[in-house]
């Protein structure tokens, strides 16, 4: 058993890791910026840039290998380096530097793939917000019009500009900056900023989006961008309201299902029988959002205090009973089916040719050996336990992980978006563990190897 044990947490580990990968394409590749969602449609490239900076959205995709063009300041203050656009100009804006987090006085660019001299300047300007331009309109840095002016505010409070019209390449807007004659302090001679290109460090190969995105998740280390709170905190104080509706419901449609469904399947073929296979079904039939629509407007006719919100305690057992009736229908006809299949076998005509009567085959036997596809069955949703029910909670204003999940999916609030799929995973992967392990208890033949 220990081998089948580790078996099964190698292949949870690989799933997990893959279910990572997924949200990781769908949440940061496919859904584009991000940076808009939170500083604003019309906030600057370089505001989008710096709020991508420090929220890690601008680091490469999956390894670092890339390089950036650093542009340090060398002078000794108490300010740190400053990047700005002169009068009129949008080139500093379009090459949306940004702050270092190893040195306030170096400010860099985005990471780049084989940057060096050569490579032309479009690739850093080459923001995820950037817009198409207009048919027949330049860009700024190459209309004539238009100044295309750098002004270097550095951290001693000197200042000088830098003229980049007509720069092409990388090394271009190196020299540029460079060989500037006010780029010179007049005591030591010596250069007042310089710019280079960053070399690739081993240590930051894995510093890219998925590895943070891989590590927060885990470590269950995610902020809210919406919240401003831990992915921890925001847990503890939603899991107990999404417990509180879910865990009553499921056990009351699990303990009433069975009930039903063996009263059904023992007078099977009779009217009890029909009626409660008609029943499921309607049941079945009718949309979750009709049950959830008419069983609100029944409280607001009765008691609207109840209706909506935990303002009162009584307000969670509307939820709870909606839920158990809209779900007892299909774990009925579910378990009837189980039941019934389990009846045919031949330890069931044997026993009652031989006399032994049916309420003691059915309750002592055949539920007992119902219970591995049942027990299947309850382990799909044991994820809903603690994720809550996202309709339900929405609908009926709880403050839930189901109602904080649509609120993330509205607001692009991706850190909790990414925690919340990995403790999905995490709990489903050892729930089906947890089952397979029970099978052993009730049916003596499984073997697991």
């Amino acid at each position: 058993m220990l081998t089948y044990i580790l078996r099964r947490l190698i292949q949870a580990v690989f799933t997990i890791f893959g279910v990572m990968i997924v949200t990781f394409l769908l949440f940061r590749v496919a859904g584009g910026d991000i940076a808009s969602a939170h500083v604003g449609e019309k906030a600057t490239k370089q505001d989008k840039a710096d709020w991508r900076h420090l929220q890690g959205y601008d680091l490469p995709l999956f390894l670092n290998v890339h390089r950036q063009l650093f542009i340090i300041d060398h002078t000794e203050g108490d300010s740190f380096l400053r990047i700005d656009d002169g009068k009129g100009s949008e080139a500093a804006g379009e090459l949306a530097l940004i702050p270092s987090d190893d040195d306030l006085r170096v400010r860099m660019g985005v990471y780049v793939l084989g940057l060096s001299e050569n490579t032309p300047i479009k690739k850093l300007t080459a923001a995820p917000d950037r817009k198409k331009e207009k048919p027949g309109r330049k860009k700024p840095a190459e209309d004539e019009d238009i100044p295309a002016i750098m002004v270097l505010k550095l951290s001693n409070g000197a200042t000088f500009s830098v003229d980049i019209k007509g720069v092409g390449t990388c090394g271009e807007l190196m020299a540029r900056i460079n060989e500037n004659p006010k780029n010179i302090d007049s005591e030591t001679g010596k250069k007042l900023v310089e710019a280079k290109i960053s070399d690739i460090k081993i240590s930051r190969v894995f510093r890219s989006q998925f590895v943070d995105h891989l590590y927060k998740s885990v470590s269950f280390q995610a902020f809210s961008l919406v919240h401003k709170e831990k992915l921890t905190k925001i847990i503890w104080e939603r899991a107990p309201n999404s417990l509180a509706l879910t865990v009553p419901a499921m056990a009351l449609t699990w303990v009433l299902g069975m009930i039903i469904s063996s009263v059904v399947a023992y007078y099977r073929g009779s009217v009890v029988d029909k009626m409660g296979v008609f029943l499921s079904v309607l049941g079945m039939c009718v949309p979750f959002l009709a049950f959830m629509i008419y069983g609100q407007w029944l409280m607001f006719a009765i008691a609207p205090k109840h209706a909506y919100g935990l303002d009162n305690r009584a307000n969670i057992y509307i939820p709870v009973l909606i839920m158990t009736i809209a779900g007892i229908g299909g774990s009925v006809r579910f378990y009837r089916t189980v039941i019934l299949d389990e009846t045919n076998r031949d330890y069931v005509r044997t026993a009652l040719a031989k006399g032994v009567p049916l309420p003691g085959v059915m309750f002592k036997h055949v539920l007992k050996n119902c219970m591995l596809p049942i027990l299947t069955n309850l382990v799909l949703a044991i994820p809903f336990l603690i994720m809550g029910s996202l309709l339900v909670e929405s609908y009926f204003g709880i403050p839930g992980l189901g109602d904080l999940l649509i609120s993330s999916i509205n607001g692009r609030d991706e850190p909790i978006l990414s925690g919340m799929v990995f403790l999905t995973a995490l709990i489903l992967t050892i729930g089906l563990l947890v089952t397979d392990l029970s099978y052993v208890f009730f049916d003596p033949r499984v073997r697991l190897r």
